[in-house]
């Protein structure tokens, strides 16, 4: 019998497999419209490039959420604490 963790692994593994699969028949569908546009040639985009920006965007939002939910819980906690001492 597998574990929780393996499941999720497993499930995850999946997930990610589907949506390569999905990016792969969009970017297909993608070039072949761009390919029909006018002024088609131009420059191409390096694709290591794309992936860098993409991910420094990604951890730009993930340190944000980081940061909202570590103000969240200090003004909480500030918050809880007032109650208690009004209570008392």
């Amino acid at each position: 019998m597998s574990t929780p963790q393996d499941q999720y692994s497993q499930a995850f593994k999946q997930t990610q497999e589907t949506m390569l699969a999905a990016f792969d028949a969009w970017t297909h569908a993608f070039q072949q419209g761009l390919s029909q546009l006018p002024g088609a040639g131009a420059s191409p985009v390096d694709p290591q490039q794309v992936i860098d920006q993409v991910f420094d965007f990604a951890a730009m939002v993930l340190n944000a959420q980081r940061d909202f939910a570590k103000q969240l819980i200090a003004t909480s906690t500030v918050a809880v604490e007032s109650i208690k001492n009004a209570a008392q």
